[in-house]
């Protein structure tokens, strides 16, 4: 079966998404978050070797498919913009759920990134700007695959090293679940705005929704965690937030969460 990843959308878009990626670094910044826009900037450049490297520029036929563009962009400027947005937020995003420790600030977050995303998906169709279309296809048929085997393979990997390898003793079956909840909420949050956007086909929708949302973003989150558990043990400073992750109690708390000591790393 073919599995065609599409997006089609204004240049509205675009300037909208550029200006909500500013506002999210801003905030980022100013909460001192350095290693989380670190972990975004990574992200970006992760991003653009998959998409135009790998996707556009080394695989043959391309898995990257781009239709039409806006005047004055080129392939190599306009995946430069889109592998940074997109790179920059999920990244850091994940950075700063793995680092929250508050539930207020884990829903400060996630609602900032769907307000955000759900703004730049439906303001273009209340103030459209342009009539000019870019038509982009991500053709995934043959790396589908390769995402679950890296999800799976990840989070396998993860499971042995908590065994094994001290930096990931504290990591608990809960965390492990936890850590597949943000790689869900982080990409079901794009897909779900583009779909409500149209800016996805809406024959997309079960397979690349459901898809997307469950497995892509998943194929990184442990590898990104297993970078964030290295730094965590050399001591570096990770800003903003204390460095547990919130899920070791079933009951929503008001504040912060309180850690059962023996369950903190020693």
């Amino acid at each position: 079966m073919v599995h065609d990843v599409t997006r089609i959308f204004g240049v509205e878009f675009i300037i909208l998404d550029l200006i909500f990626c500013l506002i999210w670094m801003m905030i980022l910044i100013k909460k001192k978050y350095i290693l989380q826009w670190l972990f975004g900037f990574f992200g970006a450049v992760v991003v653009f070797l998959f998409d135009y490297v790998l996707w556009y520029t080394v695989h043959d036929p391309p898995t990257r498919i781009i239709y039409s563009l806006p005047d004055g962009f080129t392939p190599l400027t306009f995946l430069i913009y889109f592998s940074f947005t997109y790179g920059m937020i999920e990244f850091s995003y994940a950075a700063v759920m793995f680092s929250a420790k508050s539930w207020r600030k884990m829903l400060y977050w996630t609602i900032l990134l769907y307000t955000g995303w759900f703004a730049i998906g439906l303001l273009p169709r209340v103030l459209p700007m342009s009539d000019t279309t870019i038509h982009i296809v991500r053709q995934m048929t043959r790396g589908r695959w390769l995402q679950i085997g890296m999800a799976v393979g990840g989070y396998l990997l993860l499971i042995v090293l908590k065994f094994i390898w001290e930096p990931f003793k504290d990591l608990t079956w809960k965390k492990l679940g936890y850590l597949f909840l943000v790689g869900v909420l982080v990409h079901f949050a794009m897909e779900i705005t583009l779909f409500a956007a149209g800016i996805r086909p809406v024959g997309n929708l079960l397979d690349v929704l459901l898809f997307n949302s469950l497995i892509e973003f998943n194929s990184g989150i442990p590898f990104m965690y297993f970078g964030w558990a290295l730094l965590k043990d050399k001591g570096i400073s990770i800003g903003g937030e204390t460095e547990e992750l919130p899920i070791e109690t079933a009951v929503l708390p008001t504040g912060d969460l309180d850690f059962p000591s023996t369950l903190k790393k020693k």
